[in-house]
């Protein structure tokens, strides 16, 4: 990372780059303080959609992102998805501490200003964090698309519920939580809790989080706020897993299997447009 990003500036200082920004840069630092980490592949897809051509619009993306880097308000991770051959696509940014005080002019919920860039604790993490804005990403495009409507999402540490069991108190942790109608159906609300699988963690340890979504549904909390307890999904990376964890849930929670959904992530685009059947049925 750059050690120029890493100065503190002034309130003064981060009031002359904040009218030095446009209307889509501000929306991508606030979009890198939402998902934390975001590839510029991811970055284009998202935000630089007006050119059908990809090449151009990764070259106005990394435009943009060198431009915000020498601003000093966000930088990019020394890993790159791909290594070395991953090209500029590949590049993984986040917001530093001047983008973070930045933000906090005019938002004044943001808590106290971060000593240095937001940094991943792990490779596995960083992997994690970057599979779940894939999936935000793809929410974003069909909602661009058309194909939904995407009404709200919830990252990390909002998606979060806390919930009681004999006076302890004890926390689920969904990736993320979304809201959205399909295009073919435009009454109807489907609401979800994600669960990004890496395949990185035995099938029991999945158990373990099912049986927390058991009985967090079993509190009727969600129910009461929301008038109905989301699909729980969880989203493999290939076929394989998907078959292993799906068996697992049936051997393991056979009353709770309507409760999950195990998709591979090429089935996520299927699944998010049309589930009128399973909503009515839960």
């Amino acid at each position: 990372m750059n050690e120029e990003n890493k100065k503190r500036r002034s309130k003064n200082e981060l009031k002359l780059i904040a009218k030095k920004l446009d209307e889509r840069e501000m929306e991508i630092l606030e979009h890198l303080h939402k998902v934390k980490f975001a590839t510029s592949d991811q970055l284009r897809r998202v935000f630089f959609t007006e050119n059908k051509n990809e090449t151009a619009s990764l070259r106005a993306c990394n435009r943009t992102t060198k431009r915000m880097k020498e601003l000093g308000i966000i930088d990019h991770l020394d890993q790159q998805i791909g290594g070395k051959r991953g090209g500029s696509s590949g590049k993984i940014w986040t917001f530093s501490a001047s983008g973070y005080n930045l933000l906090k002019l005019g938002n004044t919920k943001l808590k106290a200003g971060r000593k240095r860039l937001y940094e991943p604790t792990s490779i596995l993490f960083l992997e994690h964090m970057l599979a779940i804005n894939e999936i935000y990403t793809k929410l974003l495009e069909l909602d661009q698309q058309k194909k939904i409507e995407l009404l709200e999402t919830q990252h990390e540490p909002r998606c979060w519920r806390t919930f009681s069991e004999r006076g302890i108190s004890f926390y689920l942790k969904p990736d993320l939580f979304a809201s959205l109608v399909p295009a073919h159906e435009r009454e109807f609300e489907t609401v979800y809790f994600l669960e990004i699988d890496r395949a990185t963690e035995a099938p029991i340890k999945v158990i373990k989080k099912c049986k927390q979504y058991i009985n967090y549904f079993n509190s009727g909390i969600e129910q009461r706020q929301n008038g109905v307890f989301p699909f729980v999904v969880w989203i493999t990376p290939n076929e394989k897993r998907c078959e292993q964890l799906t068996r697992y849930i049936h051997e393991n929670l056979p009353k709770a299997e309507m409760l999950f959904r195990v998709i591979t992530i090429k089935e996520f685009d299927t699944l998010i447009r049309g589930m009128k059947k399973q909503q009515e049925d839960k």
